[in-house]
C-alpha cells in the first residue's frame, strides 16, 4: 500500500493536527456526529421511541457535563464516542431488564454487529458532507475557484468525458470553461478534497502519528481520495 505519508501528509501533517480539537467543543460534537449516534442507537434500540429518548438524554449530558475527564488525550474519538454511546444504551437495557447489563450482553444482540456497521458507515458519512461542505467554502471563499463545483459535476456524470462535463460547469456557472481548464480545475479539486479529508479527520484525533491518522483514514475506507502524487 503507498504511504500517505509518502505523497503529502507528512508535509502538510503539523498544520493540520494542529488545529482545534472536536474534542474541545461538544455543541460540535451533537452538530456533526448526530447522525453517527443516532444510527447507531436506531440498530441496538429497535423501539424508536425509546431510541429518542436514549438519544435526547444522551445529546443533553454531553452539551451540559462536556466529555470526561481524560477522554481524548490520545486517540479516536470515533472509539471514545462509541462507548458513550453504547453505555447509553446498555443503561437503557438494564433500566428496562432491571437487572444488570455488560458489555458481553450487548455483544450478543443480534443487532450489535449491524450497528457496529451502521455506526462506521455513518461516521465516515459525516465526514465526506464536512469535507464537502468545506470544499464549498474554499470555492465561494476565492474567486475564479470552481473546485467543488467540478468535483461534484465529474461524481454526478461520471461516464461522460472533460470536453462534455466543461460544457456542463460552464453552463452551470457561467464561466467559460475548456476541457483542458476543466481537467486542471478537477485535479487540484481531487487534491483538495483529499487535504480536507485529513484534516476533518485528524479533528476526531488526538497526538496521533501522520502513521495513525493514516490507519484511520483506511479504516474509514477514505485512503483512496487522498493518494494524491507529490
Amino acid at each position: 500500500m503507498t504511504s500517505v505519508v509518502n505523497t503529502g501528509l507528512q508535509r502538510n501533517f503539523h498544520a493540520i493536527t494542529t488545529n482545534t480539537s472536536i474534542l474541545a467543543d461538544p455543541s460540535r460534537f451533537v452538530k456533526h456526529y448526530g447522525v453517527a449516534i443516532r444510527a447507531y442507537l436506531q440498530a441496538l434500540i429497535s423501539n424508536e421511541h425509546d431510541a429518542d429518548e436514549v438519544e435526547q438524554d444522551l445529546l443533553l449530558q454531553v452539551v451540559e457535563r462536556g466529555f470526561p475527564d481524560g477522554m481524548g488525550r490520545r486517540g479516536k474519538f470515533r472509539y471514545y464516542l462509541m462507548t458513550i454511546v453504547r453505555n447509553a444504551a446498555l443503561g437503557y437495557f438494564r433500566k428496562r431488564n432491571r437487572r444488570p447489563v455488560t458489555v458481553a450482553d450487548l455483544s450478543s444482540i443480534p443487532a450489535a454487529q449491524v450497528a457496529d456497521r451502521a455506526w462506521d458507515r455513518s461516521w465516515r458519512e459525516c465526514v465526506m458532507k464536512d469535507a464537502w461542505l468545506a470544499l464549498r467554502n474554499h470555492e465561494q471563499r476565492n474567486s475564479g475557484n470552481l473546485f467543488h463545483t467540478v468535483l461534484r459535476t465529474s461524481v454526478k456524470h461520471g461516464d461522460e468525458d472533460s470536453t462534455m462535463l466543461a460544457v456542463r460547469v460552464s453552463s452551470a456557472t457561467g464561466q467559460d470553461l475548456s476541457a483542458e481548464a476543466f481537467r486542471k480545475q478537477l485535479s487540484r479539486a481531487r487534491r483538495k478534497f483529499g487535504e480536507l479529508l485529513i484534516d476533518e479527520v485528524a479533528r476526531t484525533m488526538r497526538n496521533a502519528t501522520p502513521e495513525e491518522l493514516e490507519e484511520e483514514l483506511s479504516s474509514l475506507d477514505l485512503l483512496k481520495y487522498v493518494r494524491w502524487q507529490a
